[in-house]
């Protein structure tokens, strides 16, 4: 794009900055460089919400976190994610080594197998990466984004230090997911709406997000760490005011914090939501939840958008023009519209 040698400069500055956070957390919580606290739940359920044949997979996890997390509707949650186990032996393997090595990253250190696995990237490798590789290791390489054990492969450079390699790595980045409870409602509790992504790699095969497959993928009892993300922009307003939701796929989340939130408070103000996705049958995420709070009157209104179930593709934006007149007099009366 226009942008990525600027933006790629940016996270490069950004990352050094930001380099140097604490090696371990204690059992409750704990403060990183970046400043928000670090918490550590339990995976209370992990199920997939989409119905076969769908071709999405979409997740609801529960994860249990005690008394002591704060956060309100319309923040996220940050993860780190941790590197596949056979990436990082396919890494190894490729190094010619077997992962006790002692080293040493971004002021952390430990045995090679754990820096590879929960600290340094290895999916999805930029053109900066591929370029410091190619000067590292006096080869002339021109390759699209790889996985670094396919670099280690194609581009091999026997009795390479892994201390240089890493020094050329960056960090996993946390990803930020929207939380869809309601602190009201799920006392104790996070819950997340997570997609798993898929993606075409240069040479036609399927390449997988690491961290909403790592989510995904999470068994139920597993610990693990996340921080609290504010977002003082994307806030419920005062409890009487009318509120539109625009939020197909997992943009639901936030909402469904939303809805269980004004239920909890008993709160006056009218609640609408559009939501849309491929199919009816498969991927109506949270479709008992929804038609309970239409029959409680929590929602006051909900209109749907499925694009594949017929032969022209219909999306919430369609049904926000067909119900424009609605929408502007709701805006008109106070309402406030989330997208």
């Amino acid at each position: 794009t226009v942008y990525e040698a600027e933006a790629d400069q940016w996270l490069t500055d950004l990352l050094a900055a930001l380099a140097g956070a604490p090696a371990a957390l204690p059992k409750t919580t704990a403060a990183p460089a970046s400043g928000k606290a670090n918490f550590r739940g339990e995976v209370l359920t992990n199920i997939n919400l989409n119905d076969t044949p769908s071709a999405k997979e979409t997740h609801h996890l529960e994860i249990s976190c005690g008394d002591g997390i704060d956060y309100a509707p319309g923040d996220a949650a940050g993860f780190y994610a941790v590197n596949p186990e056979p990436l990082v032996d396919r890494v190894l393997a490729a190094l010619g080594l077997n992962g006790a090595e002692e080293v040493a990253f971004r002021g952390q250190s430990g045995p090679l197998r754990e820096i590879l696995s929960k600290k340094t990237s290895l999916t999805w490798l930029p053109d900066r990466i591929i370029k410091k590789y190619a000067a590292l290791t006096s080869q002339t390489i021109e390759s699209p984004r790889v996985n670094l054990d396919e670099l280690l492969r194609s581009h091999p450079a026997p009795g390479l230090d892994p201390s240089a390699l890493l020094e050329i790595l960056e960090p996993i980045t946390p990803r930020l997911y929207s939380i869809s409870s309601s602190p009201a409602a799920h006392p104790g509790e996070i819950h997340l709406t997570v997609a798993r992504s898929t993606f075409k790699t240069a040479d036609g095969s399927t390449g997988e997000g690491l961290c909403s497959t790592f989510l995904c993928q999470l068994p139920e009892e597993s610990e693990i760490e996340f921080h609290i993300h504010k977002n003082q922009s994307f806030k419920l307003p005062a409890p009487e005011t009318d509120i539109i939701m625009v939020g197909p796929g997992t943009g639901i989340a936030p909402f469904r914090s939303f809805l269980f939130e004004r239920d909890a408070q008993g709160a006056s103000g009218r609640n609408w939501l559009l939501f849309g996705d491929q199919h009816f049958v498969t991927d109506f995420l949270y479709q008992t939840e929804l038609q309970d709070f239409l029959k409680t009157g929590v929602l006051h209104r909900l209109d749907t958008a499925f694009s594949r179930d017929q032969a022209d593709k219909i999306y919430v934006q369609h049904r926000l023009l067909e119900h424009a007149a609605e929408v502007f007099a709701w805006l008109e009366s106070g309402a406030v519209l989330y997208v």
